[in-house]
Order: structure tokens, then sequence, then C-alpha cells
């Protein structure tokens, strides 16, 4: 009859403390009370009939003489239904729900979704002109042209891996500078006066051919950027 009176939560404490008697050093009882009285404590929880506070310490009571030492859920916590897949039909705690739209819906003072890629976006162009800057100016620094002629006869300098890391974030960034394109230019109108001249051509196996100012002769097999010199 003690079980009859009271509160809703003395009577779930009693319940719990009369169970402990009852099924005291029988494991696989004492397990199957403590499911019971999950599923009795969230109803009444959901009824209204004990607060949140009331329920996670009826919910300590059951984890202290669970045989099991699971970790049941907690209206103040964070953690999951333990009973998800034990008790399908056991009653879900309603006071603490959340509509996921407005919960993932932003808010007038935060970051939409598009700003870090907006954002990282702005920030690599930027990074790539500064660093196209830098090596246009490194490049006229060294005297390009002169280099050509004076170090061993070839193309490959103290530039040309700096014009290669710079041409492969061209190609990655699809930028292109002033530069790279007035290079361009004079290539494809020194290639045609070439032409003309009968200094410059391609074979059948699609290697160009050039004879530079001083009669000497160089070439460039298909796909390859830089050009080495010919020793006849």
């Amino acid at each position: 009859m003690g079980a009859l009176t009271g509160s809703p939560y003395e009577k779930l404490l009693k319940q719990i403390e009369k169970g402990v008697k009852e099924f005291d050093g029988d494991d696989r009882s004492m397990s199957r009370l403590v499911k019971k009285m999950v599923r009795e404590i969230q109803q009444t929880y959901s009824d209204e009939g004990i607060d949140e506070e009331e329920h996670d310490l009826l919910m300590e009571e059951l984890e202290d003489i669970d045989p099991e030492e699971r970790e049941l859920p907690k209206v103040g916590g964070d953690d999951d239904d333990y009973f998800d897949s034990d008790m399908p039909d056991a009653p879900k705690l309603t006071s603490k729900a959340v509509d996921l739209d407005d919960l993932l819906s932003s808010k007038g003072d935060s970051f939409t979704s598009s700003y870090g890629k907006d954002e990282f976006e702005e920030f690599r162009q930027k990074m790539s002109q500064d660093f196209y800057a830098e090596s246009d100016e490194a490049v006229a620094a060294g005297d390009h042209e002169k280099d050509i002629r004076t170090v061993h006869r070839t193309f490959v300098d103290d530039d040309a891996d700096l014009a290669a890391v710079k041409k492969l974030i061209s190609e990655e960034s699809g930028l292109k500078t002033d530069d790279m394109q007035r290079q361009e230019d004079e290539e494809a109108a020194a290639a045609t006066q070439a032409l003309a001249d009968n200094t410059y051509s391609v074979d059948e196996d699609g290697t160009e051919w050039w004879q530079d100012d001083d009669g000497y002769w160089w070439f460039r097999p298909e796909g390859e950027n830089d050009w080495l010199p010919y020793d006849e």
C-alpha cells in the first residue's frame, strides 16, 4: 500500500526500492526491473507527473542498481535514448523536443553557409596575385634574356623553377597575369616572324626547331616547355 500513496516521484522511488529488496542477487530479474522502471519513469515524465530533476534522480537510482552498469537517458543531458532498440514502444521525452529546421536555420547575426567558401576563394586569388607580382619583379630584375645567352647556352636558368611554379599556380587557379599574356603574344609573334625568315620550323615528329641570332640551332620536343641546344 505504501507505493500507492505520496507523489508520483515517491511512488516510483518506492517501486525501485521494493524491487531492489525483492531481486537482490538476481541480476537477470534486476535488469528487467531497470527496463520496466525506465518505461514508467519516462511515461510519468511525459504526463508531467514528475519534473526534470526528479526524472534524472530516478534514472540515477536505476543506474546504481543496474547489474549491466548502463548509462540511462537523462532529460538534462545530451544522452541518446538507450532503449531505442530494446523497447521500440518506449515513450519519447517530449519536453525537450527541438525543431531541427529551426535549429539548423541561420540566424540574423550568423554567417551564411557559403561564407567560408567565398572567403577562401577570395584569399586564394589574392595570394596568387601577390605571388605573380613578386615573381614578375624577380624575373625582370634577373635580366632573363641575358641569362639565356650566357649561362651554358641553355634556356634552363635560375628563373626556371620560379617560372615553373608560376605556371603551375596559373593552371590550377585559372588566373593569368598581364605579363604571362604578353609573353604568349610575343612568342606567337616571334614564331610567325621566324617562319617567314626560315629560322623556325616543325618536323613530322612535332619537334620544333629554332635558329637564334648567333646562328645556333635549338629544338623542343613535342609537349616539352624547354628548348635544348642542338649539337651537330
